[in-house]
């Protein structure tokens, strides 16, 4: 299983509770947003993490996806999951450590105001490849599999294809090729196609005229 990390600026990511039962609440991913990553464009589809919520899957809550700093546990009960119409819902009941203060504190703040999670693609019909109008190669991510949210300083990536190579790795980038490959081949197909009807076209219009002239010289 080939594990791949998405960061974005979380939707209503807040510190919530109170300074005595801390919690941190927003969206880890959200529903519908096309993304450009770098080389291509995703988009997540809703309904992407039903199975894995369902099955009880594992997650932690991390501080940039060091499992030194963690702050919740889906199966301790103090990470809770939901999605919803517009995304992944988490909220998370912050222990009394020096890293949930720190990050309460820093939430708060609005130092730390940005979003991960990691998850694996779960099996072929887990994912789509299409194309954009402007010829942008999208992914839709239909069902994955999740095992970590994380609040992080930096993001993952940017919108350049050398950082997202690291992010995605190389099964991405080959299935990308492929995507491209079938697409060129699908296209110069099409152009062989249209150039035989078109000479199809002409035979029979040539044909059409000696006929005709066939026709007229038996009355003349």
């Amino acid at each position: 299983m080939n594990k791949e990390l998405r960061t974005f600026v979380a939707q209503e990511l807040r510190a919530a509770g109170s300074d005595k039962q801390p919690k941190v609440e927003g969206y880890c991913a959200t529903f519908g947003t096309v993304t450009d990553i770098g080389g291509f464009s995703e988009v997540i589809q809703r309904g992407a993490f039903k199975r894995t919520l369902a099955d009880g899957d594992e997650v932690v809550c991390l501080i940039d996806h060091n499992p030194s700093l963690l702050l919740g546990r889906r199966s301790a009960g103090t990470l809770m999951l939901e999605e919803d119409s517009k995304g992944l819902k988490f909220a998370v009941q912050l222990p009394d450590t020096s890293v949930a203060r720190d990050a309460y504190a820093n939430l708060k703040a609005g130092n730390l105001r940005e979003c991960s999670f990691g998850f694996f693609v779960e099996g072929p019909d887990g994912e789509q490849w299409s194309k954009m109008p402007d010829g942008t190669v999208l992914r839709t991510l239909v069902s994955v599999r999740l095992f970590d949210c994380s609040i992080v300083t930096f993001p993952a990536y940017s919108n350049t294809s050398a950082q997202a190579r690291n992010v995605v790795g190389e099964h991405v980038e080959a299935r990308m090729a492929s995507l491209t490959l079938a697409q060129g081949t699908e296209a110069r197909r099409q152009k062989a196609d249209a150039l035989l009807a078109e000479i199809a076209q002409e035979e029979n219009e040539e044909q059409t005229k000696r006929l005709k002239l066939r026709y007229t010289n038996l009355f003349n």
